[in-house]
């Protein structure tokens, strides 16, 4: 790209993505607005997690965090579990600690993951791994199947809102939380394009403003920076 173009990211970005923003003319500023909190370690929380451990059990995992809090305990032995997860950097999380073959079903957002729960022979109950402000999506379209969703939160969320004084040309979001956080301080000036993973964040901002939003459908950090770096390309054309 011929002009400089500032984007802002709502989550810190590993540093060969920060080296591809460089690469494409793009000024990339990173500020954390969540805090993830691993709460695994709690008495109520681990009794779950180890209960989880001896069963042979549908289990399902739609964020990274949810599985590092599970599985990265020195007490994980690896259990006999059918994995439901997210594409992505879920996927890659999981693919730590368990074989392939482990993982019964992925798909790109919660609703699609759902969707194959529900259309998989004698899935009658799942032990759903989330954070304490997971989304509905997919325990309510399971509750419609019949189907029982045992949660077990292991990790929390927490806002951290930040003012943000420079203006960017674009913001990438991640997660509804992360949306909720920064517009708690901050307002999108409205020329500044939001990029979004995913429908559910992108309808999280459509609540807040009314600015130019782009989804990108894959579930990852990179993809979201791709997205936005062929849309600024494009614009400059």
């Amino acid at each position: 790209m011929s002009n400089k173009i500032s984007i802002l990211s709502t989550m810190p970005l590993e540093q060969p993505l920060l080296n591809k923003a460089l690469d494409n003319n793009i000024v990339l500023d990173t500020k954390a607005f969540i805090q993830v909190i691993d709460v695994s370690d709690e008495t109520e929380v681990w009794e779950k997690i180890t209960g989880a451990y001896a069963q042979q059990a549908i289990v399902v995992f739609t964020s990274a965090s949810a599985v590092f809090a599970v599985c990265e305990h020195p007490s994980f032995v690896r259990p006999n579990w059918n994995i439901f997860c997210i594409e992505k950097a879920t996927k890659k999380a999981v693919l730590q600690y368990f074989d392939e073959s482990y993982i019964v079903g992925s798909a790109k957002d919660s609703d699609e993951l759902a969707q194959k729960i529900r259309e998989t022979a004698d899935v009658n109950e799942v032990i759903f791994f989330c954070g304490d402000k997971r989304m509905d999506t997919l325990p309510s379209i399971l509750l419609k199947s019949g189907i029982i969703t045992n949660e077990i939160v292991v990790y929390k969320t927490v806002e951290q809102p930040t003012f943000i004084e420079k203006e960017h040309n674009g913001i990438l979001f991640y997660s509804p939380s992360g949306v909720s956080s920064y517009f708690s301080m901050n307002t999108a000036n409205p020329g500044t394009v939001l990029f979004a993973i995913g429908n559910t964040t992108a309808a999280a901002i459509k609540l807040e403003t009314e600015n130019e939003i782009v989804v990108c459908p894959t579930p990852s950090k990179e993809a979201l920076l791709d997205v936005a770096i062929n849309y600024f390309y494009n614009k400059q054309k």
